[in-house]
């Protein structure tokens, strides 16, 4: 089996924001325990170069986030962490210099779930959090959105924060300073939506696959509800869900060699710079 790029593995689907550009989920609140992260984590090690702590939920929401981070470094992952930022001072700042951690990316997007008044102070303390980052840690700034006042205030406060940016050579980012990145990108329909963009194949199963709070395993890191799980890691080992035949149809399908399944027909996810 070729390997993958990226392991999306879901820590948690719960979050403390609610934020309208979100998936509704209807699967109920579950934290992965440690000894599950451990055992999908060991699984995931060999089949992918490096892991983001991301589909749904808040990763930084998980009672057991520093534990996490020990289990991932202890098997030698490379992990990079989206966070919409509102806890990334939870549990202090020697918690990012875990050797698992190569990269944090908080999605700005998010606190546009705050009042207006709280944008602000809340663009301010992921400003300083890149400013005083461990050395060797990279942060990407991610943010999906337009011409919106809180898209608005975001760039301006990112660039007014960090004078000295310039295009990332190669990237489709801009460089704020050294080992800092942000990148944009518009908002997308989710799988399941409707007719979407009309993308005809997507990199699901090929370049990345993702691993549910539940245990599920699913093709990507925006089939949030498991509609297309491949199986369970309770019940079949990673390898042998992601090697089945039914693994390879739909990885063939999606990747254009057939119809494209019917749920992703809706989807208008296009990857951003970091991801």
């Amino acid at each position: 089996m070729a390997k993958f790029r990226r392991a999306f593995i879901e820590i948690t689907n719960r979050c403390n924001l609610s934020c309208s550009f979100c998936a509704r989920s209807g699967r109920p609140p579950r934290d992965m325990t440690l000894e599950e992260f451990r055992s999908a984590a060991a699984q995931v090690k060999p089949l992918a170069s490096g892991v983001f702590l991301h589909v749904l939920g808040e990763p930084m929401l998980h009672p057991e986030f520093p534990a996490i981070l020990s289990a991932a470094s202890e098997l030698g992952l490379k992990v990079t962490l989206v966070t919409n930022g509102t806890l990334i001072d939870r549990f202090g700042p020697d918690i990012f210099r875990e050797p698992c951690l190569a990269q944090v990316s908080p999605s700005l997007q998010a606190l546009s779930a705050l009042p207006p008044e709280r944008w602000e102070s809340a663009l301010a303390k992921l400003v300083n959090f890149a400013r005083s980052r461990p050395p060797g840690l990279t942060v990407a700034f991610r943010l999906r959105g337009a011409d919106d006042p809180f898209s608005l205030t975001a760039r301006s406060a990112l660039l007014a924060a960090f004078p000295g940016y310039a295009p990332d050579p190669g990237k489709r980012r801009l460089r704020l300073a050294e080992n800092t990145f942000f990148a944009g990108g518009g908002l997308f329909n989710w799988p399941g939506s409707g007719k979407g963009s009309g993308k005809s194949r997507c990199l699901g199963l090929r370049h990345h696959f993702a691993v549910l709070s539940d245990l599920r395993v699913v093709p990507c890191c925006v089939d949030c509800d498991g509609v297309m799980s491949l199986g369970d890691l309770r019940e079949k080992p990673l390898a042998g869900i992601l090697s089945s035949p039914e693994a390879a149809a739909l990885r063939a399908s999606i990747a254009g060699r057939g119809p494209m399944p019917a749920h992703c027909a809706g989807c208008g996810f296009r990857a951003m710079a970091d991801e």
